[in-house]
Parts: C-alpha cells; sequence; structure tokens
C-alpha cells in the first residue's frame, strides 16, 4: 500500500516521525515538514519505512550533496538543515531524559547544543569493509569513492587501500596510520612507502609507527592515538567537548576517571587534580601514561574493568567521570559514590537509563549540554552533571 504522510519530527536513530490511519510510521529519508509517499504494510502498531517520493517539501529539506546518500545509510540526516539537525538533537536529548529518565523538563539546566566547526569534512577516522562501509546490522557493504565526511588526509588513507577485507583509518596532522586485516606482509610494507601513512598494524604486527600525536594542550599533554584505540572522529569538536567536561568537574581536586582511554578527556584535568583514570585496553592505557609522563603530568593509571574498579575502590574523590561505549554504564553507576558525577554519553536513551539509576542512589541531574560531534548523522554527544547532597 502507497500512503501519503505528513513528517513531524526526527526520531532516534535519524528516521522521521509519521502517522496514518492512526498508526505510527518511522520514514527513512524524509525531513519534518515534508509531505512523501512511502510503501507500508498496515501490520503492527508502527513501522518503519523510506519515502519514496517527496510529495512537498518541508521548509527544512535540503538538498543532500552526497550522491549515495540513500544507498550509504551513514548520513540519514544529511538532506535536513544544519539548524534543524541541531533543534532535533537537542530535543531528543530532553525527551529521553523525560521519558526513559524521569527528569522533567525544567528540572534541571539544559543547555543549547553545541555545534560543530565543521558540518563535512570533519572525520579524522574510520573503519571500512572492502572499500565502503558496512550497513548497521546487515552484512551488506556499500561501495564509497569518497565520503563527504572525511577530512581529506582520511581520504588519501582510504583511497591507499581500498581492496582491504577490513581496516581502521586513523589522520594526523601530516600523516595519519592504518590498521588492516587480511594483508599480506609484503603489502602492508610498502604502504609505509607512502608519504601520508607513518605506521601500518597488520594482522596485529606493527610496522613503522602507528603512533598519531596531536598538538599540545594547554597543560603541554599531547594526546596520542593509534588506529586500533578509540579516537573521537571528529577532531573539530574535541576541544569543546574538553572545555565542556572541565567546566562540569569544576573544582573537584580529586578525581576518579572511568573508561579513560587514552586520555582524550583525562590529559586537560591533569596539573592541579589528583587523577586516577581506569581503562581496560592496555595499549589506550600505554599511550596516556606516555603522554602525561612527556609533559610531566601525574596520574594514577588503572589497568581494569570498570565495574570491578567501582566496585572496590574506597579512596575519596571529590568527583567521579565516566565516558563509557553506547551500552551504557549500567553495571557501573550502582557503585559510584562521589558528591559529583560527569557522565559522557553517546547515546541519550543509555544516559537516561543510567541517570535513573544515579537518581535511585540519591543524585540530581543538574544539566545536561548535548554536543553535536556527528553532523549529517543520528549521533551526538551529551555532557550531564549530577550531584548528591550531603
Amino acid at each position: 500500500m502507497i500512503a501519503r504522510l505528513k513528517v513531524e519530527s526526527v526520531v532516534h536513530g535519524g528516521e522521521a516521525l509519521a502517522r496514518h490511519e492512526g498508526r505510527v510510521v518511522f520514514v527513512r529519508g524524509a525531513a519534518p515538514g515534508d509531505v512523501v509517499e512511502a510503501e507500508l504494510t498496515g501490520e503492527g502498531r508502527f513501522e518503519h519505512a523510506r519515502a519514496l517520493r517527496v510529495v512537498e517539501r518541508g521548509e527544512l529539506r535540503v538538498d543532500a550533496p552526497c550522491p549515495i546518500v540513500d544507498r550509504c545509510g551513514g548520513c540519514p540526516l544529511q538532506h535536513v538543515s544544519y539548524e534543524a539537525q541541531l533543534a532535533a538533537k537537542e530535543e531528543l536529548t530532553a525527551d529521553a531524559l523525560e521519558r526513559i529518565g524521569g527528569f522533567a523538563r525544567g528540572s534541571y539546566e539544559l543547555r543549547p547544543i553545541v555545534a560543530s566547526p565543521s558540518k563535512f569534512g570533519y572525520r579524522r577516522r574510520a573503519a571500512m569493509h572492502r572499500g565502503g562501509f558496512l550497513q548497521a546490522r546487515s552484512s551488506v557493504v556499500t561501495p564509497v569513492d569518497e565520503c563527504l565526511l572525511f577530512e581529506p588526509l582520511l581520504q588519501d588513507l582510504a583511497s591507499l587501500v581500498r581492496d582491504a577485507l577490513e581496516v581502521r583509518l586513523l589522520a594526523g596532522s601530516r600523516s595519519g596510520a592504518i590498521d588492516v586485516r587480511g594483508m599480506s606482509r609484503k603489502r602492508a610494507e610498502r604502504l609505509l612507502e607512502s608519504r601520508v601513512i607513518g605506521g601500518v598494524i597488520a594482522d596485529g604486527v606493527v610496522l613503522g609507527d602507528p603512533v598519531v600525536v596531536d598538538p599540545p594542550l594547554a597543560n603541554g599533554a599531547r594526546l596520542r592515538l593509534r588506529p586500533d584505540t578509540f579516537a573521537q572522529a571528529n577532531r573539530s569538536m574535541v576541544p569543546l567537548l574538553q572545555e565542556a567536561v572541565v567546566q562540569a568537574v569544576g573544582g573537584a581536586a580529586r578525581l576518579l576517571e572511568l573508561f579513560c582511554g587514552s586520555g582524550t578527556l583525562t590529559l586537560p584535568l591533569l596539573g592541579s587534580r589528583q587523577v586516577t583514570a581506569v581503562e581496560s585496553a592496555g595499549p589506550s592505557l600505554a599511550l596516556l601514561r606516555r603522554s602525561a609522563d612527556e609533559a610531566g603530568l601525574a596520574v594514577k593509571l588503572i589497568a581494569g574493568d570498570a565495574v570491578d574498579v567501582a566496585r572496590g575502590f574506597d579512596e575519596p574523590v571529590d568527583a567521579i567521570l565516566l565516558d563509557p561505549p553506547r551500552t551504557g554504564a549500567a553495571e557501573v553507576v550502582r557503585f559510584l559514590k562521589a558528591p559529583r558525577v560527569v557522565y559522557v554519553s553517546c547515546d541519550a536513551p543509555t544516559l537516561a537509563r543510567d541517570g535513573k539509576l544515579l537518581a535511585a542512589a540519591g543524585y540530581r541531574l543538574m544539566s545536561a549540554t548535548p554536543m553535536d560531534l556527528f553532523p549529517q548523522t543520528a549521533h551526538f554527544e551529551i555532557v550531564a552533571t549530577f550531584v548528591r547532597d550531603a
């Protein structure tokens, strides 16, 4: 059945909300205000559909510049104006916190979303499969000759390994590094002849120097990254994220950080604070140690699982900072005891779920700052601050 739908708003995941004969329809490829045609089954309380044709353009629709945006699926909001993307992500933050977490609007400070300085060409890292992107929840690969989200250097790196079975790419300032699977040792060694590749990790074997070093922060610390460790994708947003975290931590002199990675959020906090940082990935922790030692900054590092460390940690701290993966930290937050918790989340629903657990333990949500680290996509970060009254 082909139905005509009036699109209302953007929802989690980058789809748009519409209704048909009392049923909710989540539409891919539609912008708020659009009138579109979509094929519906009419089964169930709701369904997912793709816009087959835009009958009437809404005011928030723009022309997507990517020629494969419909096939790739990585940028489900590219046809929505950037101002509308920001408004949607800010609203999705409030919606998740209220609907899932139970935090009523007005009971905390929802700060304006922080826009990305770069709307396109902002990604410094990417994972590719056979020269394309693996579709979500699928084994289908969409070939990609050029990604409009890539920094120029990242695009150069991608062009050198189009035939790789699986590769992770990381761009530095003038050169980058790659982590590749299924490539012969001889071919991997030849990649080092390129001026834009400083190091290769080939099936776990390190060739050259795969460590990318960023410019120094105000305290002299230089963030180190590898293609086989986590790194924030949007280079232009990292200073703004770091600033938001420093402000959220406030005057806390003793800090426990969980899921610290290689130190994106740790390093700017070093100097005047007593910081204990926890991470389960050994290579990331080693990079953080090198960065702190180079700058002469003290930090106590613990290699271990965040849940285990949080359960047994009995040293007094003024604040706890955590930046968990998209799945959240439900098992961790049960053991948090500090007066202040700063939770950096890349998924609003899991933040709301974990925030509800914190509220049950006596914490109040004080503020939430959405930050658009992923323009054109459905993803964004949130820096949330919780406090527990004495």
